[in-house]
């Protein structure tokens, strides 16, 4: 086992080894330094020299062994770096489940592009739990209603989903297959299992109450039948007549007492535009759906449970195997939930620029900020298939997206609301700071230093005006319009800021309770739309946009 004591050079060689035989035999001395430069914080002041050590180790011993020779070393070294780390099994066992025979689904309606609440349970679980038994996923668009759906949502909905890295293996329209909904409704006429209703909805309602038949109940086949193609070829209006599933009106349930199968519709769709007069209701085409894909675990909120009890009538009376039903509680964050509606109606007034806009809870907007695809599967798992409801604060849904963006994130320095500053008695002419502190193979960015137009955040400067602090790579002062550089002496109880001179470039954060404006350093005039990025002391953000001497920043988080 390795020492607790052991030397530098030990750790170097060691390091060294199994980044060799990890690598087929030869170690990069970059990625062996990033290695100790994370488990050694307090070694970065003699970075240097350390790199060097590394560099003669590689190149003069390392690499000029066979891999046989490195794994024996390092065996005798520090066997547990020759180990395998077992990979932690994220998802429990699904009851029911046969190892590549499971087949789920993820069906969102084409009425608005994701939010992160359809990626905590429902699309990232079913995702995952196809994966771990080797299943399809397949994804289902439920586009049945024609005055909620718009074209552009079924582009969204896949877009979302490959941003966040679910592949689908089959893409379901249930638009497309009306004709097979009409015929088996047909069946069911047939069967006396299903008849067309005329009461109005108040009237039925007050039926159901009382728990009496409708009169249309006692209509015969033959002119159920009629009806229906009346329905079907446009005869009746909206509103006008029903398809109900005939069950009984005496059901323990109330949702269980006949409920609709059919409404009549005449809003054009999106896709089939004014070709069919008559939609099927949520129950009867999740039903069939399912049925028609094999679909062998259903994965939904506990909301939803009414309507499992309505599909399993009618899995009933068709005579099929139902899949197995999993509902699971609602994830709860804090503040009002937008719902799709909302955001839609925000998006006409002006409210919102749009669906990625930073203050949405969309997935396009948190992805446009800088939160990485990882961190909503991440907190799937964290939320699991519990019934119990979950309420999280934001910073769950951070600390996960700050632990996997930290080590790719470089770091900057930019100054919010700047106010000018001057040093006097400053020789300095420019700084060099690493791009990320964990990292230094990443190389270091230079800061020029003009001693007469220093820049440094409004809310430093009024919280520490007149007091003895250090600007980062500067050294101390005592904070003011008008400073003298009073040394470059190390002191861990003064507060440091940070700064930003002559020359810089703009930078707006967008944040999703307001903008922010000041000025970075010049470096970040080298940044692509995409990178991101930590701004030292305000937090994570994405680069969103670059103008001539501008960068905008979609804020993450801190």
């Amino acid at each position: 086992m390795a020492n607790k004591k052991e030397s530098l050079e030990d750790l170097i060689l060691k390091y060294c080894l199994q980044n060799a035989v990890l690598h087929n035999g030869k170690a990069n001395a970059n990625a062996v330094l990033g290695k100790i430069m994370s488990e050694k914080p307090e070694l970065r002041k003699d970075v240097l020299s350390i790199k060097k050590k590394i560099e003669h180790v590689v190149n003069s011993r390392v690499n000029s062994m066979n891999i046989d020779e490195q794994r024996k070393m390092l065996q005798e070294m520090d066997p547990t770096l020759l180990e395998k780390k077992s990979k932690k099994e994220d998802l429990p066992e699904l009851e029911g489940a046969v190892p590549g025979k499971v087949v789920t689904r993820f069906a969102p309606a084409p009425s608005g592009p994701l939010t992160i609440f359809h990626l905590m349970r429902a699309a990232f679980l079913s995702y995952l739990y196809a994966k771990k038994y080797k299943g399809k996923f397949v994804l289902r668009l439920e586009d049945s209603d024609p005055k909620k759906v718009k074209k552009e949502f079924y582009d969204y909905i896949k877009e979302d989903l490959e941003a966040v890295g679910i592949k689908y293996d089959k893409l379901v329209i249930e638009s497309n297959n009306m004709q097979k909904y009409y015929e088996y409704a047909k069946r069911l006429i047939k069967n006396g299992n299903a008849y067309v209703c005329f009461c109005p909805s108040e009237v039925f309602r007050e039926y159901k109450k009382q728990k009496k038949d409708c009169p249309c109940r006692k209509n015969s086949v033959e002119r159920n039948m009629k009806e229906w193609k009346d329905m079907i070829d446009g005869k009746y209006n909206e509103g006008d007549a029903v398809l109900r599933l005939k069950t009984s009106m005496k059901e323990k349930n109330p949702v269980l007492r006949d409920p609709p199968l059919f409404r009549i519709c005449k809003e054009p769709h999106p896709l089939q535009g004014r070709k069919y007069n008559v939609w099927p209701l949520y129950n009867y085409a999740c039903a069939l759906e399912d049925h028609f894909i094999g679909i062998t675990h259903v994965f939904r909120a506990k909301e939803h449970e009414h309507n499992t009890a309505v599909q399993k009538k009618i899995y009933e009376v068709f005579g099929w195997e139902e899949p197995v039903f999993i509902n699971f509680g609602m994830v709860y964050f804090p503040g009002e939930k937008l719902h799709t509606r909302d955001i839609k109606e925000g998006i006409k007034k002006g409210i919102y620029s749009g669906w990625d806009d930073v203050r949405l809870p969309t997935v396009r907007a948190f992805l446009r900020r800088g939160f990485h695809p990882k961190t909503f599967e991440e907190m799937a798992k964290k939320c699991g298939l519990s019934k119990t409801d979950i309420h999280l604060d934001w910073e769950n849904l951070y600390g996960i997206n700050r632990k996997i963006i930290d080590p790719i994130a470089n770091r900057y320095m930019v100054v919010v609301n700047p106010v000018k500053i001057t040093i006097g008695n400053l020789d300095k002419k420019e700084i060099k700071l690493q791009l990320h502190p964990d990292f230094p193979e990443r190389g270091e960015r230079t800061i020029p230093i003009d001693f007469k137009e220093i820049y440094v955040s409004k809310d430093d400067f009024e919280k520490f005006k007149n007091k003895k602090i250090r600007i980062i790579g500067i050294g101390n002062v005592v904070l003011n319009e008008e400073c003298e550089f009073l040394g470059d002496e190390l002191k861990h109880d003064i507060q440091k800021i940070q700064f930003v001179s002559k020359p810089n470039i703009k930078v707006e954060i967008l944040k999703p309770d307001g903008v922010l404006h000041g000025l970075g350093e010049p470096s970040m005039k080298n940044l692509k739309v995409g990178n991101i990025i930590q701004m030292n002391r305000i937090g994570f953000g994405r680069i969103d946009k670059k103008e001539k001497n501008k960068i905008v920043v979609a804020f993450a988080h801190k």
